[in-house]
């Protein structure tokens, strides 16, 4: 088989599982911050409660405004709260509220079971695969408009399956 040809076949098969994930999400409901950053902030304090906001964006590889704006959000929905270091005031500790604990159990009731499918060592690789893809894409649409388009389909998505910001 040609190297277009088997090209083509990997993007048909994107597509479809693309489609299948997105039919499973519409079938979660309204469950807020499932696949936001918001909800990554919560699984990873579910996992360390008062990690700093440099803690965060490390952990799970984000930018600290974007890790800012998404810790913001939470504050106002009453789901986390910033407590400033005993050891060093100049550091503020993120921890869940019991409003943010209960959120979380939610979104991990409400995970996609997809992935059940692949053993934990396929995810990883499917993901290491992921990340290369994702790279070479974001790269190449870097541009204003570009960006700017991503953010308009991003919103058409969410409001699609119903995810609140």
């Amino acid at each position: 088989m040609n190297q277009h040809l088997s090209q083509h076949k990997l993007t048909e098969k994107f597509f479809s599982l693309s489609m299948l994930f997105n039919l499973e999400m519409m079938g979660k409901g309204d469950v807020p911050m499932l696949y936001q950053g918001q909800g990554n902030i919560l699984m990873a304090l579910g996992e360390q409660d008062g990690l700093s906001q440099k803690q965060l964006a490390d952990k799970l590889s984000i930018s600290s405004p974007s890790v800012n704006e998404f810790v913001n959000k939470l504050v106002k929905k009453q789901m986390v709260k910033k407590v400033h270091s005993k050891k060093d005031r100049r550091v503020v500790q993120i921890f869940l509220t019991d409003q943010g604990r209960l959120s979380l159990k939610q979104v991990e009731k409400e995970d996609l079971s997809g992935w059940s499918f692949l053993s934990a060592e396929q995810q990883t690789e499917f993901g290491e695969l992921l990340d290369v893809l994702l790279k070479g894409l974001t790269d190449r649409y870097s541009d204003p408009k570009s960006k700017q388009q991503l953010a308009s389909l991003r919103q058409q998505f969410l409001k699609r399956v119903r995810v609140r910001d």
